[in-house]
């Protein structure tokens, strides 16, 4: 019989432990709000109490999802925007904000709160905007905070890796939602795709054109959004993969600098010290010196 999620809330305080995976969970609950009901519930701490008149501003990231009933959400960047049954919204730090549900119909919220690496990336890269902040709710947002109640309501004892590992499933369903939903998971599909086709084969130089015409773009917007994906332009990808190939044979096998050279695409020692010097300020032969093979793999 699915479990019904009771009411609660929970503040953790920071911790070494908890910074260390990246993603912080601060807080999170759930709560069901009848109609005519006095809202937020009493009990929260001052720093996150509020009232709809005065609202509030906060110093790490919220997301909520409201899966019942409807309500209004206003910031400083945005006019009053109503909230339905299945609406996520995001709370930026440092944003002033309100929110309530209708007192006709009440809601049910769930909600939790981040800090971390992980989540300031991710507002730095404007994965997360203050502009642009509710969106649909996707099957993925509800699923992951049903991972997350149990580590958080006292059904399950959870480690701090567990707890960063369900933060980090929402915060990818969240970005999704940001992206476009479904039609962002496409488009990230074919990124993988192309990541695939760049890492391997290493035998010669790729054909990016031909690529881009196989995942159904046109040329300079693949170089472009696969860019803004990966931080690398294509034809920089593939290097990279050629080199980090190049670098794990000169740390862990004894083949020669011509035989590395023949694997990675190089075709000769020259283009490839010289590739290499360019890229790392060192020869190969010296990288391999302060880098030597544990073991040599050849007849293995």
């Amino acid at each position: 019989m699915p479990h019904k999620q009771k009411d609660y809330f929970l503040y953790l305080p920071r911790t070494p432990e908890r910074e260390r995976w990246g993603v912080e969970v601060l807080g999170g609950g759930f709560a069901r709000i009848p109609a005519k009901i006095y809202y937020p519930p009493i009990g929260h701490p001052t720093d996150h109490s509020f009232n709809y008149e005065k609202g509030r501003v906060l110093q790490s990231l919220q997301i909520l999802c409201v899966t019942e009933g409807k309500g209004l959400l206003k910031t400083a960047s945005n006019s009053t925007q109503r909230i339905t049954a299945g609406s996520v919204f995001v709370l930026i730090p440092g944003e002033w904000h309100t929110y309530r549900p209708d007192p006709k119909t009440g809601w049910a919220e769930h909600w939790i709160e981040l800090d971390g690496i992980v989540p300031r990336r991710l507002l730095a890269d404007g994965i997360f905007s203050a502009t642009k902040c509710v969106f649909t709710e996707g099957a993925g947002v509800g699923a992951a905070f049903m991972k997350i109640h149990p580590l958080l309501d006292g059904r399950r004892h959870a480690s701090a890796s567990e707890l960063a590992v369900a933060a980090m499933e929402l915060l990818s369903a969240c970005a999704m939602l940001s992206g476009g939903g479904t039609n962002r998971a496409k488009h990230l599909e074919k990124i993988a795709i192309a990541e695939r086709r760049l890492s391997s084969p290493i035998d010669g130089p790729p054909d990016l054109k031909a690529l881009a015409k196989e995942l159904s773009w046109g040329y300079s917007y693949f170089r472009r959004e696969f860019k803004k994906q990966t931080g690398l332009s294509p034809w920089q990808y593939h290097l990279q993969a050629r080199f980090s190939l190049a670098q794990r044979s000169l740390m862990t096998t004894s083949d020669t600098l011509e035989e590395i050279a023949q694997s990675t695409g190089f075709g000769s020692a020259f283009h490839l010290s010289n590739a290499f010097k360019k890229a790392f300020g060192k020869s190969p032969g010296h990288w391999r010196e302060h880098h030597p093979p544990d073991e040599p793999l050849s007849g293995r």
